[in-house]
């Protein structure tokens, strides 16, 4: 079986990654979802437990 070297190529500004760019302003929407999302799942399974019980 015969392999071919990898060529390597330059990095240039595109390929860098410097982190996540933060945008304050959709992080906290990010948040407030979030947090409307846990709060009602945790209704949604209690109205369903609850609905099981009645029945």
């Amino acid at each position: 079986m015969n392999t071919l070297p990898m060529q390597h190529r330059e990095l240039n500004d595109q390929d860098k990654f410097n982190g996540p760019i933060i945008d304050r302003e959709k992080l906290r929407e990010g948040t407030y979802v979030a947090m409307l999302t846990a709060i009602g799942s945790v209704f949604l399974v209690a109205l369903v437990k609850g609905v099981y019980l009645i029945f």
